[in-house]
């Protein structure tokens, strides 16, 4: 049996994450995880594709060569206190390891929340983990039919440690997530993902307004055929995103927040950055709709997603 190149924690085994992970598998790697925390669907889920679920943070810590940190914006920083919490409290997990321990923050989180999540592993003594600042472009990985090869997302990176130098098949692992290194700061990729995100999802943010508002003034075929004559390409995205962001809704409000304060504070936009705060609350207003349809079944569909959203926006003004 052959040995695999580097053992890599994900957490979490979300849809991206779980992508990430069938990934790392194929290409040699031992993935781990927890989800002791989790439901029973998702640890079988992990289960089935030969995931290694460990029962505790202190032994993802104690086995992982690398972990990655794929969670919702505002689970970011949670997710690095849970390491964190290993080594402040009890023995070091790691004392069987030679190598230090790599922790790859690829969330979607402002070049500011980097920092600080940066921060905190500097602050503790006891915890040698080299941080790499991160941020993932593009959908969950997924292998090419009839094929050896994947589709795989883009995913910048930066800080003083590059993944690619890393002693443990890091340069293999760098290749295998179709890393691009960019610099050593520290900030530097979050607020790339950041500004391509501004473009796609807050284009989808602008497009669900547009298309519900039309339907609520009974234009929404009118509009849709001057789209179709005057800028079909657009027409394309904005009910490719439509169909697609419904599921995701709940985790692109943090998003928004991040995405406007990365502009505020890197960008020099102190006050037009507030526009993406005003944006996620377009995607509150969809994942409340999605949370008391009990789902997004039946929201995969353009006309279905938007008669659901706009009926969303309807019952919740009568209700005001």
């Amino acid at each position: 049996m052959a040995t695999s190149k580097a053992t890599v924690g994900v957490l979490s085994i979300g849809q991206m994450g779980f992508g990430i992970a069938k990934l790392l598998l194929a290409s040699g790697f031992h993935v781990i995880t927890n989800v002791s925390d989790r439901s029973s669907a998702t640890q079988e889920r992990a289960k089935s594709v030969s995931i290694d679920c460990v029962s505790s943070d202190s032994e993802l810590v104690a086995k992982a060569d690398y972990i990655l940190s794929i969670v919702p914006p505002r689970d970011a920083k949670a997710t690095a206190e849970r390491i964190l919490n290993v080594f402040s409290h009890g023995a070091d997990p790691r004392t069987e390891k030679t190598e230090t321990l790599y922790y790859a923050d690829l969330n979607a989180v402002s070049p500011e929340t980097a920092r600080n999540i940066s921060g905190l592993f500097m602050q503790e003594p006891r915890c040698k983990i080299r941080f790499i600042d991160g941020g993932i472009i593009g959908g969950p990985p997924s292998p090419t039919p009839d094929t050896t090869d994947w589709k795989r997302p883009g995913i910048p990176i930066s800080g003083p440690h590059p993944l690619h130098d890393a002693p443990i098949a890091g340069r293999e692992l760098a290749d295998t997530l179709n890393t691009r290194y960019l610099n050593a700061e520290i900030g530097t990729a979050s607020g790339l993902k950041c500004t391509f995100a501004a473009l796609t999802k807050g284009f989808t943010a602008l497009a669900l307004q547009s298309f519900t508002t039309a339907a609520s003034l009974g234009v929404l075929p009118e509009l849709q055929d001057y789209i179709s004559e005057h800028n079909p390409s657009a027409k394309v995205r904005a009910e490719k995103g439509i169909t697609g962001c419904p599921s995701k809704a709940y985790r692109w409000v943090e998003e928004m927040n991040q995405i406007g304060q990365c502009f505020e504070i890197d960008g020099g936009w102190p006050n037009s950055a507030n526009v993406f705060r005003n944006i996620a609350s377009v995607y509150e207003q969809l994942a409340v709709t999605v949370e008391k349809r009990g789902g997004a079944d039946g929201m995969g569909e353009f006309d279905g997603a938007l008669s659901a959203l706009t009926k969303g926006l309807k019952d919740g003004y009568d209700q005001s």
